[in-house]
Formats: structure tokens, C-alpha cells, sequence
């Protein structure tokens, strides 16, 4: 059987497709518990599938207001699942679950390419047991896409330093182009390492080496920024606006938004609800809220990848398999580096970034350092990465829930036992079979324990993360009959934005104008996006994701009114549903109050923008 280009026997394929079950049942399993998501990318995916101007800007509603502040590409995905299938959580979570289907794979064949199949097996494992891939591969926020991209990214590259192909090369600089429509500057942390280490690995002249590296920048720099240009170049006037920006930029947008301002940004790292991470070194480690998401095996991969290029440091400079540590080495280092000390708004679901490249060392490394366990430094290096993993799980499993600390003195008792076999080699054959049980139960019962967890509790919001079931974070879903398919939403901490009022709804469509541009219009994104999803009609979120940006103004928004592209404005009636950036939202919203009569369905504030206050 020939699998990748690679003959593969019975068994193993036997093997992966048990891998790729697993990974279909972890990422498919109970989907629609979900419902929408995350509601501002859902929002712009189903503005995307009704109407074409939206899905090329991604636009947030589909009276083309105002853009998401993210490049597209992933929006187009869930888009064109909406399009075929209708809106449901399925046709909006899906893709994603496939993508989290096609990563595991393409890690798999990463390693099997110039390893063995249990270490491309354990590589694979490693992935699935990883808590942020169980709740980003279930959910639409770009980072599903972008993991993806970078693993087929690394894997082409592989494929280049094997036999120097130039086809390697250039499809290796299309895919980070795509990367980079996905989550801008987020895709480029890659690049030195996919150049530096094919400059040295690579076969064939140091010359050719180089113009194949250039013309792969060069691929990048149209995949890219094709996009880029024909938006910009679009008239303000003939396009949304760039959400993120205050100058109706894109440039802007990827250059601050999601730029330096992440990098060199002052805000803090983390959402409210998270403890407070402030960047340093160890941020991904030593603070649960974020090391719990991803950095179970991360000190643990550091220590073992430094052993085996030790081992390897003889093998002429092309050896496939050291390229491959190098690559997966080199990815942990420059997003680790970049999580750990940018100063701007940074997610713990980030961590989902560095789970293949972690998944490939900790499956390489196995085999490498396997056969040198005869010799005492190597067999403490090994000890002492089991020791790390003990550590790190303790931590977090005691911070976890009201029963985590007994479950983190169990997984310390076996990384006890399970370092002294390590060290002292015990030939007894049972003690062996212990060995790998202590292994195994230290390594992956904490990180499977937050993987099952997130698979069984329910997402919702801008900031998802996998906890314990039965830890404060996880609450019961409130109102199912929100959800088209019976799907319902937590009411996470930090989901920020409000469910759509039942009793408000109702009203929309009893007095909605189909002809009119927007059903109603709403401060921030957050809380439009749940309006228009349920309705099915675009709801202008005024100000943006969360009231920041400038638009519209208070004199656009009156040219709406005037023309009559839009009648009703929602405000929830504490007024305390977004907090704004710089008051833009704020501004409108203290005008329409000014100026207009309102009624109050439920907590929120319904106003009519056809009857005008006396003396307004």
C-alpha cells in the first residue's frame, strides 16, 4: 500500500486510520453543543454566504457596514459552508473540525516521512491529547485554519529538503501566503525558520538554494497580497469599511490591529475571567490559565530536542531527520519567544499554534533517544523530562477543579516511579511494561483529562477555553430554543456579548422591511451579531467589534436614517454591553437617545428611528 508517496504496510495503515477516527470522533462529537461559536466571525460567515461583497471583504453584516478585523480566508471557509448547507452550528463549525482532522494527518506523515510509524502514531496522539486543539478545532476563530496551514507549510518544506524540488519551495510560500489572508502577522512568525533551516538542510548548490528561497518569498509576497491590494484600491465609498482601523485602512489594520500593536500593544495578556499573565519567559508555562490550554509537554519537548541534536550533531548536513527537529524545533522557539513577551492582547487559545510542532519533537525524539538509553546522561535527560511534565501537570491539575489536587498527586506518584525506571534501566520485563504506564499516565492523563472536558462542555464567545468539568468555568447553557438547531450557549465569563432577546426578535420580524438595507443597527459587533444571526437579516454593529472603530458617524448614521436604510436601533437598557475603545459607538448611541422615541422589550431598548423626540 503507498499512502503520501510512501509504501505503508498493512498494519500501520491500520493505525492511522484508527488515529484519523479519533481525531474525526474528538472534533465532530457533540459539534452543535457550540451553537454559533464564536458570533462575530458567524456573524460575518453568514453575512458571506448571502451576499458576495461581504464574503470578499468579510464583511460583519451583510448590509456591508463594516468588516471583522481580521483578514478573510477563514471566514471564507465557514461562508461557503453556510452557502451549501444552510446556517446551523454544523455549517459553521465544521470545517474547522476538518481541519483539525487534516492537521493530525499531516503531522503524522511529517514524522512518518523519516520516522517510524509508533513515532508518527505517538506524534498524532500527542496533538489530539492537546487541550486548545479540542476546543479550536471545534470552533470558528481563524487559528484552526492557520494551525493547519503551517503544518502543510512545514511539511512541504520537509518534502523540499529532500530532493530540492522547486515545486516544494514555491508551494510552501502559497500556503503561508494563505496563512498569512488568515491571521496576518501571526503566519509570518514561521518564515526564518522554514528559510534558515532549507538554507542549511537543503540538497544542491548553496546559489540555488537561495533564488528558490527568493522565489519563495516572492510567492508569499503575491498569495499574500493580492487581497490586500484590490481592497485598498477599492473606493471607501465602494467597500466597507476596514473594521480595527481608524483611518478606513486595511494596511492599518494588519499593521496595527494585528500588527505591532500586538507585539508592542500594553494591554495585558488575557481576557476577563483569566488571571492576569504578564509577559515574561515563562508566561506559557507558569500561569494555568494559559500553560493548561497547550504547554503540558513543552518543557518536556525543549529537553529532549536538545538531547537529540547532540545525538545527531555527526550526520551530514542534508540528514532528513535532523531537518525535521530543526523545523519543528525552530516553530516552538519563534511562536514561544513571540507569546511569551508581546506586550498586546494575547489568548490562551494562541497555544494551539505550537501543538504540532510539539506533537512532532515528542514523537521523533522517542525513537532518537531510545536506543541511547544505555547511556547514563541520556537516560537523566529523559528522567528529567518525565520530572518536568510530573511538575507542570501537578500544577495544573491542582488549579483545576475541587478534585484536581488528588488527581495531581496521583500523575506526581507516577512520575516518581516512572523517573527512577527511567534512570536506573530496569531489565525486569514487567517493570518495563510499568515504565511506560508511569510514562504515559504522567505525560498524558492531565492533558486528556482538559481534552474530554472541553469535548463534553459547551463554547461560546471570543475567548474559549478548555477546564475541568466541574471547575467554576464551566456553567450551564441557558436558553436552547435561541439556536436554530436545538443548540445552546454557556455563559462563559468571558463570552462577552448578550444572547438575542426572544421577545425583541419577534418584534424585528413582525415589522422588518426586507427592502431596507439593515434589519436594525446595534453597539459593537458582539451583541449585533447575535441579532442577525437569529434573524437572518443584516443588523449593523455600530462601532465595531466592541464600539471602537469610527463608523459610523453620527451624521452617516442619519443619511441612513434619512434614505431609509434603516429603522430600528437596539441598545440593552443598563447600556453597559460593550466597552468601548474610544466612545464611537457611545457617540451614536447618546445621539439616537437624544433624539428618538424608545419602547422596552425585555432588557432591551428598541428604538424607532422614524419617530423623532419633540423638539429633537
Amino acid at each position: 500500500m503507498n499512502i503520501g508517496g510512501m509504501p505503508v504496510k498493512r498494519g500501520d495503515a491500520l493505525g492511522l486510520a484508527a488515529l484519523v477516527t479519533a481525531a474525526g470522533i474528538m472534533f465532530f462529537w457533540r459539534l452543535d453543543s457550540n451553537g454559533w461559536g464564536n458570533g462575530y466571525y458567524a456573524a460575518a460567515a453568514q453575512a458571506g454566504a448571502v451576499n458576495w461583497e461581504a464574503f470578499f471583504f468579510g464583511s460583519s453584516d451583510g448590509g456591508n457596514a463594516i468588516t471583522v478585523d481580521k483578514l478573510p480566508a477563514s471566514i471564507w471557509l465557514s461562508s461557503l459552508s453556510v452557502r451549501l448547507f444552510g446556517l446551523s452550528s454544523w455549517s459553521l463549525l465544521g470545517p474547522q473540525a476538518l481541519l483539525g482532522v487534516g492537521t493530525v494527518v499531516l503531522t503524522y506523515f511529517t514524522v512518518r516521512r523519516h520516522f517510524r510509524h509508533s513515532s508518527a502514531m505517538i506524534a498524532g496522539t500527542v496533538l489530539l491529547l492537546t487541550p486548545a486543539a479540542a476546543v479550536m478545532f471545534r470552533y470558528n476563530n481563524p487559528d484552526a485554519l492557520l494551525t493547519f496551514l503551517l503544518t502543510l507549510a512545514t511539511y512541504l518544506m520537509i518534502r523540499a529538503c529532500e530532493d530540492g524540488r522547486w515545486q516544494w519551495v514555491l508551494g510552501t510560500g502559497a500556503v503561508i501566503g494563505a496563512a498569512f489572508l488568515t491571521k496576518s502577522a501571526q503566519a509570518l512568525l514561521l518564515l526564518p525558520t522554514l528559510g534558515g533551516v532549507y538554507l542549511y538542510s537543503g540538497p544542491g548548490q548553496l546559489k540555488r538554494r537561495f533564488l528558490q528561497l527568493v522565489a519563495g518569498l516572492a510567492t508569499v509576497a503575491a498569495a499574500a497580497g493580492w487581497w490586500v491590494v484590490i481592497a485598498e484600491a477599492t473606493p471607501q465609498e465602494s467597500r466597507p469599511y476596514a473594521g480595527g482601523s481608524f483611518s478606513n485602512s486595511f494596511v492599518e489594520v494588519l499593521l496595527r490591529q494585528n500588527g505591532l500593536g500586538r507585539i508592542l500593544g500594553s494591554a495585558g495578556g488575557g481576557t476577563p475571567g483569566q488571571e492576569a499573565a504578564p509577559p515574561g519567559l515563562l508566561r506559557l508555562i507558569q500561569y494555568s490559565s494559559f500553560g493548561s490550554q497547550g504547554a503540558w509537554l513543552l518543557p518536556a519537548a525543549v529537553l529532549l530536542l536538545a538531547a537529540t541534536l547532540v545525538l545527531l550533531r555527526f550526520q551530514p548536513r542534508c540528514d532528513a531527520r535532523r531537518a525535521t527537529l530543526l523545523f519543528s524545533g525552530g516553530w516552538i522557539l519563534s511562536y514561544w519567544v513571540t507569546f511569551s513577551f508581546m506586550g498586546g492582547v494575547v489568548h490562551a487559545y494562541y497555544l494551539i499554534a505550537i501543538a504540532p510542532p510539539i506533537a512532532m519533537v515528542i514523537g521523533a525524539t522517542w525513537e532518537m533517544l531510545r536506543p541511547a538509553q544505555r547511556w547514563v546522561p541520556f537516560r537523566l535527560v529523559a528522567a528529567s523530562a518525565v520530572l518536568v511534565c510530573g511538575i507542570v501537570a501537578f500544577g495544573y491539575l491542582s488549579n483545576s477543579s475541587p478534585f484536581g489536587p488528588v488527581l495531581a498527586l496521583v500523575v506526581l506518584a507516577f512520575c516518581l516511579v516512572g523517573c527512577e525506571l527511567t534512570v536506573f534501566r530496569l531489565r525486569n520485563h514487567r517493570a518495563r511494561r510499568f515504565l511506560v504506564v508511569s510514562l504515559v499516565a504522567t505525560c498524558g492523563f492531565g492533558p486528556l483529562l482538559f481534552s474530554v472536558s472541553a469535548i463534553a462542555s459547551a463554547h461560546t464567545g471570543v475567548s474559549p477555553a478548555a477546564s475541568m468539568v466541574g471547575s467554576h468555568a464551566v456553567l450551564d447553557s441557558p436558553d436552547p430554543s435561541l439556536w436554530p438547531d436545538g443548540n445552546t450557549e454557556s455563559t462563559r465569563g468571558t463570552a462577552l456579548g448578550h444572547l438575542a432577546d426572544p421577545q425583541v426578535v419577534a418584534f424585528l420580524r413582525q415589522a422588518d422591511n426586507p427592502a431596507s438595507r439593515w434589519a436594525a443597527a446595534s453597539p459593537g459587533a458582539l451583541n449585533a451579531a447575535q441579532y442577525q444571526l437569529t434573524l437572518q437579516r443584516p443588523v449593523m454593529p455600530v462601532g465595531g467589534f466592541n464600539g471602537g472603530t469610527p463608523y459610523p458617524s453620527v451624521s452617516q448614521f442619519s443619511n441612513y436614517i434619512e434614505s431609509g436604510q434603516i429603522r430600528y436601533y437596539l441598545v440593552r437598557h443598563d447600556s453597559h454591553d460593550i466597552q468601548a475603545e474610544a466612545g464611537f459607538a457611545d457617540e451614536v448611541t447618546n445621539w439616537v437617545r437624544e433624539h428618538f422615541a424608545h419602547i422596552q422589550i425585555g432588557e432591551m431598548d428598541v428604538f424607532d428611528l422614524r419617530l423623532r423626540l419633540p423638539n429633537s
